[in-house]
């Protein structure tokens, strides 16, 4: 639990895209890992995490274009890849649509209509996905014209072999309930994997820096946690959310507990699957191919959604109903406490993170290099 609150306050610090900052008046402590923050202040570097790493701007309109400048350099890296192994490739040009991005507004009409999105996605599926976009890939028509062996190897360059995909593959074992899975990390094999790495970086060269930073990072967050004005921003934010009627020291326990809470009471109303089932539970692999060959679209879309309406059927819908609204409560709650917590911990945090970019900027810097930074 630890290590996933600690890595749930990385991300909101790199998530603050450099917001923040000043210099530290606190005086350094014993075992303190990091420089002094007038050691920190010194430097060329930039102060936070997410200025080192070049994270995008907050602002939604900015994102989307770093996002599509990406895309589309991967994309043409793609189309250069699969014509060295002796194919045409059309980069593809995604809907207009297909990435969204949210500003604050966006964040306090969501929070007051899907809570934390923990049990209130469910019977409005539709709020939590994007609009249709109509959208054909333009290398479609020249595939389907392809023979069956000519679509392997274009698959197998796109993608890699299947040998290739499970390269690094390990097996897995869920703790809680001992059944094995497979992980694979990276972005995959063939012209779409390396054109990803290409922009993003390589994974397996950062992940073992990573690890070596952890203990000086677990270290950094806790330190944020104590300082006197975070422990005055959690005071006040548990102040507030007593007076809507909750018990919370700090908006971190609040965070350990709540995903658990909610999930583990959805699934006692709504089942393990969430309600959902496999519509060919016992069939046999043929019948399984015969039933979409014959069927109509139609058909199958109506067969799907029987299928669902009797998983559903005995769920409890007033207990369902309950918790949603229970959810968007704690969340609306949680919401109207925060207004300026964030934008003071980022700033408090910002000092932290410098000392810690001073005193590790050489394993900070290969990252970012592995990266593509």
């Amino acid at each position: 639990m630890r290590r996933f609150l600690v890595m749930v306050v990385a991300m909101t610090m790199l998530a603050a895209c450099g917001q923040g900052g000043g210099t530290s008046t606190r005086e350094p402590t014993d075992g303190d890992a990091a420089t002094s923050t007038t050691e920190a202040a010194e430097t060329d570097g930039p102060e936070t995490m997410a200025e080192f790493f070049g994270y995008g701007s907050e602002d939604p309109e900015e994102q989307q274009a770093q996002w599509r400048d990406e895309e589309a350099r991967r994309q043409e890296l793609i189309r250069a890849c699969m014509a060295e192994d002796g194919f045409d490739y059309t980069p593809v040009q995604q809907p207009e649509d297909s990435f969204q991005v949210f500003g604050p507004e966006d964040e306090e009409e969501s929070v007051r209509t899907q809570g934390f999105g923990i049990t209130t996605w469910y019977g409005n599926e539709d709020q939590f996905s994007g609009p249709e976009v109509e959208w054909v890939d333009p290398n479609q028509e020249m595939v389907e014209a392809m023979s069956e062996s000519e679509q392997e190897a274009y698959y197998a360059a796109l993608y890699g072999s299947e040998e290739e995909q499970m390269e690094g593959a390990t097996t897995e074992i869920d703790p809680e309930t001992g059944e094995e899975y497979t992980m694979v990390e990276g972005y995959g094999a063939g012209c779409e994997g390396e054109a990803s790495e290409e922009i993003w970086g390589d994974q397996s060269q950062t992940q073992g820096l990573w690890e070596e930073l952890e203990p000086d990072m677990t270290a950094m967050y806790e330190r944020v946690e104590a300082d006197p004005r975070t422990v005055e921003l959690n005071d006040e934010w548990s102040a507030c959310i007593a007076d809507a009627g909750y018990e919370y020291e700090s908006r971190n326990d609040m965070w350990e507990s709540v995903y658990e809470d909610f999930q583990q009471r959805f699934d006692e109303i709504v089942g393990p699957d969430g309600g959902y089932a496999d519509p060919f539970e016992g069939w046999t692999e043929e019948e399984i191919e015969a039933f979409f060959e014959e069927k109509t679209q139609d058909e199958i879309d109506a067969f799907f959604e029987e299928a669902q309406e009797g998983a559903r059927a005995d769920i409890d819908e007033e207990a369902l109903a309950a918790l949603q609204q229970e959810e968007i409560d704690l969340a609306v709650a949680n919401f109207e406490c925060s207004s300026d917590y964030d934008e003071q911990y980022q700033e408090i945090a910002a000092e932290y993170e410098a000392e810690f970019i001073a005193a590790n900027r050489e394993t900070l810097e290969k990252i970012r290099e592995a990266q593509g930074g």
